[in-house]
């Protein structure tokens, strides 16, 4: 990946790519994520969330088909080699209120691609042990 992109005052891994989802495709994916089956939507205490692909567990995954209109970012995020020859295989898809977020957490892979829209989105990140082994 191109270094211009890399967070100077952050660890090494992370990268910012500024306009990375263009307005109009903001508005294509904020449209196929609203026109989903309300059986897609979980609803949790503070914000409810869509899940495509599987649901992740340290043990494994049952995969799911993701659909056409998040397999281009998927591909999309491919090409910029941050994950090697791997390419995502699951995206959940949060909704949050103005002024909502979650806690901090563990992931359960090295590998995480945050992307905020439609709003700004904060976040933090610290020197937790790292979950890679190899």
């Amino acid at each position: 990946m191109d270094t211009k992109n890399l967070v100077t005052e952050a660890p090494p891994t992370i990268y910012y790519i500024p306009e990375f989802i263009s307005p109009e495709e903001e508005q294509r994916l904020m449209s196929s994520v609203y026109a989903a089956p309300k059986p897609k939507w979980t609803q949790l205490s503070n914000r409810r969330l869509q899940n495509w692909g599987g649901l992740p567990h340290p043990k494994g995954m049952v995969a799911e088909d993701i659909p056409q209109w998040l397999k281009t970012y998927i591909d999309k995020i491919g090409r910029l080699g941050i994950f090697g020859d791997c390419l995502p295989n699951h995206v959940l898809v949060n909704e949050y209120e103005a002024g909502q977020g979650i806690m901090k957490r563990s992931m359960l892979g090295p590998s995480t691609y945050p992307c905020g829209t439609p709003d700004s989105t904060l976040m933090e990140y610290d020197n937790s042990p790292s979950l890679c082994t190899g």
